[in-house]
């Protein structure tokens, strides 16, 4: 599995809640590509271990609509606060919470390739 490690450092506004991204290969001209292939094996394995999460920007737009909306029923299932996705322009992204989810993710994938 072939992925790249950022840490954020809060320039962008949907990633207050997360202290890293995991960026999966775009396709490119005239070569083969697998990150959309690991982005989805990733993702799948992010939705076993830590539940369901919805993508970066609809997670965003619950967190202000909670904000906004301070009489409004909290639930915990309304957003996963280990990881979210994005898949917006061929980006394949998986940002996740902190040191704990990513050294957890690297363990678990340590020797695949």
């Amino acid at each position: 599995m072939r992925y790249h490690i950022t840490r954020l450092d809060g320039r962008h506004s949907h990633t207050g809640s997360f202290d890293y991204v995991l960026e999966f290969s775009k396709n490119t001209r005239g070569t083969y590509s697998t990150g959309v292939l690991d982005f989805d094996r990733a993702r799948r394995w992010m939705n076993r271990t830590y539940g369901w999460s919805q993508d970066v920007e609809t997670l965003a737009a619950v967190k202000r609509c909670k904000i906004r909306n301070p009489d409004i029923e909290v639930q915990e299932e309304d957003t996963n606060q280990h990881w979210a996705y994005s898949v917006a322009y061929k980006d394949y992204r998986i940002y996740l919470a902190s040191d704990k989810e990513l050294t957890f993710f690297q363990l678990a994938h340590s020797g695949t390739k």
